[in-house]
């Protein structure tokens, strides 16, 4: 994968490390294997998912690099550990931890993010090209893009694990599979195969 060129913009300029201004939702193929996650699009019904979150985590518990179990990796096709990039943007943002594949042809990275509820993107749907809410698991989502999945060749999401803290899974394919393999099916996976490992909220 070409991150240093084709993605720079993206990845260099703080999608990865900011989750404010991205986000997105599976595809139809993440969709058919995890039958229970469901996609429904618009900006009517519940805005708030606090009272919504069937199986609440507390996502800061453990270490950023936790967050995406060895054995999940292996099944998105990413190197077991992970490589913590440490916050630059202030004390509201978390750090992340970005697991790659052998040669970087594939990449996923995962955040939580303190403080901030889906009403933030809810209540913001016009700012994104791309918006979707999602359910994995019994818990609510959303996809919130400034830039199309495929076109792209990148897709983020965010995941309601309580009523003020969200789980980030973003990933980025290389540069040859834009506009064929659907990214969010890959990011939406991630938060499927590793939210049963968080740890309880208390």
């Amino acid at each position: 994968m070409r991150f240093g060129m084709r993605r720079g913009a993206v990845a260099a300029g703080g999608v990865l490390l900011s989750v404010v201004l991205v986000g997105c939702s599976s595809g139809s193929a993440e969709r058919n294997e995890d039958s229970a996650d469901t996609t429904t699009s618009g900006s009517t019904s519940s805005a708030s998912a606090g009272s919504a979150i069937p199986n609440p985590k507390d996502a800061t518990a453990v270490d950023v690099c936790e967050l995406l179990p060895e054995d999940v990796a292996t099944q998105l096709g990413v190197q077991p550990e992970g490589k913590k990039r440490d916050n630059v943007l202030g004390a509201t943002e978390t750090d992340n931890c970005t697991w790659k594949s052998q040669g970087g042809l594939i990449s996923v990275a995962m955040s939580p993010v303190k403080d901030r509820s889906l009403d933030t993107y809810y209540n913001n749907q016009s700012e994104y090209v791309d918006f979707e809410r999602i359910t994995v698991q019994g818990n609510p989502g959303v996809r919130a893009n400034k830039v199309k999945p495929m076109g792209s060749g990148s897709c983020g999401m965010f995941l309601a694990t309580q009523q003020s803290q969200l789980v980030q899974s973003f990933a980025i394919l290389q540069s040859e599979e834009a506009g064929v393999t659907d990214p969010c099916a890959l990011a939406k996976k991630a938060l499927r195969l590793s939210l049963p490992s968080w740890p309880a909220a208390e």
